[in-house]
């Protein structure tokens, strides 16, 4: 019974190493600063000349100013700092 725990233990280990060794290659590309001009977004949430957008797989903080509406889609024009500005698309 032992053994067989053992084996187990192992083989799910090895499993893991296995699957963390294929992901050592993949990389993540992380957009900021002007690199994310002119990136293309859809807003999350939005008040006033303010809210949250999607844009490369994140939410960023983002300002307009044009009334927009979730599910609306737009493009980056300036970074500012971590707050993007948008305008609609």
């Amino acid at each position: 019974m032992l053994g067989v725990l053992v084996a187990g233990g192992f083989a799910a280990l090895a499993i893991k190493l296995a699957w963390g060794a294929t992901q050592l290659g993949r990389k993540t590309t992380h957009r900021v600063g002007k690199q994310m001009s002119n990136t293309r977004a859809v807003v999350a949430e939005w008040s006033g000349q303010e809210g949250r957008v999607r844009a490369g797989g994140e939410i960023w903080r983002a300002v307009a100013t044009e009334a927009l509406n979730p599910g609306d889609k737009v493009v980056v024009t300036r970074v500012d700092g971590l707050t993007l500005e948008v305008r609609k698309k």
